[in-house]
């Protein structure tokens, strides 16, 4: 059983068909974090992907904004699925997964609002563990909120969709199933876990705070502080255990360094390694201790500014015989009982066909009546007198006459002066005895040649009071030509033009990586 988690910044952005691109993957279960559609974009080729079931989650508020979705091969179809966290998100939807848990210290206005940005889809399987034993399994695919740092009420809503994922996740543990969260978590828990320790701040710590409880003892952190009270912190309720998941990687590689899952693409990141661990795949306890087999991240893969991470277990999925309601295919555009906008340009093939047999059975000679049968029994003709087929064919004769004289093409407008030099001194040799023709040829020879003149005498005065940018700086730390960046970012530098190193960012202490070339650009030098 292997199960993958990816953000892929944009379904729809992939320059590999879909099912390709899954197949590469090699896994049972795909879980896609901020796939930016929203029900109105879905389309066909992506909701319906040979050889896979899937379970989508969209926004409610903005357009192409966030989103998550779920492709589970047909040897993996579960027997439940479910868009949000809480209930009340599709109240009539069958085959729910259940199991929300004490939800009694958030109001009805935030339960609504953690589940109106498309950021979870819960499904349900049957597996077959290692010992042997069946059980059931709800693998959550999670999408966390990113923290604004230039809005505060963002950290609020992040902590608060923590609180509400741990809660279902432990309610359903406590059914009786196994349990396994994963996604874009948005959170670096460990200073391991990012490429330079003074990178933790205080806009971040809270979410390190809910990792760290939300996991098991061998996985915490011990510099980071412990919940005191979970009625206080906006990230737990009083309900909720916490300690009951083991982070998969860590959990077989307590020390791997390097081990990153998001690079900056602006500042090329990538390129040097300088990045951050935020896709995790959370295991109940339990499930990991008897049946984890490998976890491994996917750095290779390349199509988004994450990388996936996949899952191995030894456990085997059990597919249900039928796919549940949330399913994709069972909505109304993609199951066949809607009509399409795209059904009313089709052409109609009986007309056509109408069409052909009638002019096949006209006749091509000057006088002669050609009568046809139409489909309702009755009789149509058809007749042409000589004269008119004579008006015709003088009338194709002038239509040819009129295209057999050449027509100025577009081409001639960029023909080299030199050539146009050498056509009139041809014109000028092969000119008649007759005085009058040959100073009147003459004439516009040298006409034509002072145009040329000009022409050429104006470019080079443009070009000397256009003289164009003058060429980059090179970086003092490589001296390398530098590359040009514009401040995008609100404030009084906004629209700015800087000069930096052209390498990738990187460790401060990795000599391959940018240095620290800076230089605005003065627009007001000559």
């Amino acid at each position: 059983m292997k199960l993958l988690t990816w953000n892929i910044n944009g379904i729809r952005a992939s320059k590999v068909e879909l099912s390709s691109l899954f197949n590469s993957l090699d896994a049972d279960v795909i879980c896609l974090q901020e796939t930016k559609v929203t029900r109105d974009m879905l389309d066909e080729p992506t909701a319906i992907v040979e050889g896979y079931n899937s379970y989508f989650s969209f926004s409610k508020k903005r357009s192409g904004y966030s989103g998550v979705a779920t492709f589970c091969k047909s040897s993996a179809t579960p027997t439940e699925a479910e868009e949000g966290l809480y209930k009340d998100l599709n109240p009539k939807v069958d085959g729910k997964v259940g199991h929300y848990g004490d939800v009694s210290e958030f109001s009805s206005d935030e339960l609504e609002a953690l589940d109106s940005e498309g950021r979870a889809v819960i499904t349900k399987h049957k597996i077959r563990k290692r010992d042997g034993q069946e059980s059931e399994l709800a693998i959550i695919n999670v999408y966390c909120p990113r923290v604004d740092p230039d809005r505060e009420d963002r950290l609020l809503y992040k902590l608060r969709f923590f609180a509400l994922l741990q809660t279902r996740a432990e309610a359903l543990l406590k059914s009786g199933c196994h349990v396994i969260v994963l996604g874009d978590m948005n959170v670096k828990h460990k200073s391991i876990d990012m490429s330079e320790e003074d990178e933790i701040g205080t806009v971040t710590k809270p979410s390190r705070v809910w990792v760290n409880q939300f996991v098991w003892d061998g996985d915490r952190d011990s510099s980071i502080p412990a919940v005191e009270n979970r009625e206080e912190f906006a990230g737990t309720t009083s309900f909720v255990s916490g300690g009951l998941f083991v982070d998969s990687f860590r959990y077989l590689y307590p020390d791997k360094e390097g081990a990153f899952t998001n690079w900056c693409t602006l500042t090329s990141a990538r390129e040097t390694n300088y990045g951050r661990r935020l896709d995790y795949i959370f295991t109940d306890i339990q499930m990991a201790k008897s049946d984890l087999k490998d976890c491994i991240i996917m750095s290779e893969v390349e199509g988004s500014d994450h990388c996936p991470v996949k899952a191995e277990y030894f456990s085997e999925f059990i597919p249900s015989d039928r796919c549940p309601a949330l399913c994709t295919k069972y909505m109304p555009e993609f199951c066949g009982k809607q009509v399409k906008l795209s059904s009313f340009f089709i052409k109609k093939e009986k007309t056509n066909e109408k069409v052909e047999v009638f002019c096949s059975q006209t006749t091509s000679t000057d006088t002669d009546t050609s009568v046809t049968t139409g489909d309702n029994g009755g009789k149509m003709s058809s007749k042409r007198t000589g004269a008119d087929e004579k008006l015709g064919n003088q009338a194709k004769r002038r239509k040819t006459e009129s295209s057999d004289i050449k027509q100025g093409s577009l081409k001639g407008f960029f023909l080299k002066t030199s050539s146009k030099k050498e056509i009139i001194d041809l014109n000028i040799q092969k000119s008649t005895s007759n005085t009058n023709e040959e100073i009147q040829t003459t004439e516009i020879g040298i006409k034509l040649v002072d145009d040329v003149t000009i022409k050429n005498n104006s470019a080079s005065a443009w070009k000397s009071l256009l003289k164009g940018p003058p060429p980059p700086p090179l970086c003092k730390g490589h001296q390398e030509v530098c590359v040009l960046r514009t401040v995008k970012k609100p404030g009084p530098n906004k629209g700015k033009q800087f000069f930096v190193c052209a390498r990738g960012e990187g460790h401060s202490s990795n000599p391959e990586a940018r240095c620290d070339f800076f230089k605005w650009v003065d627009h007001k030098k000559k």
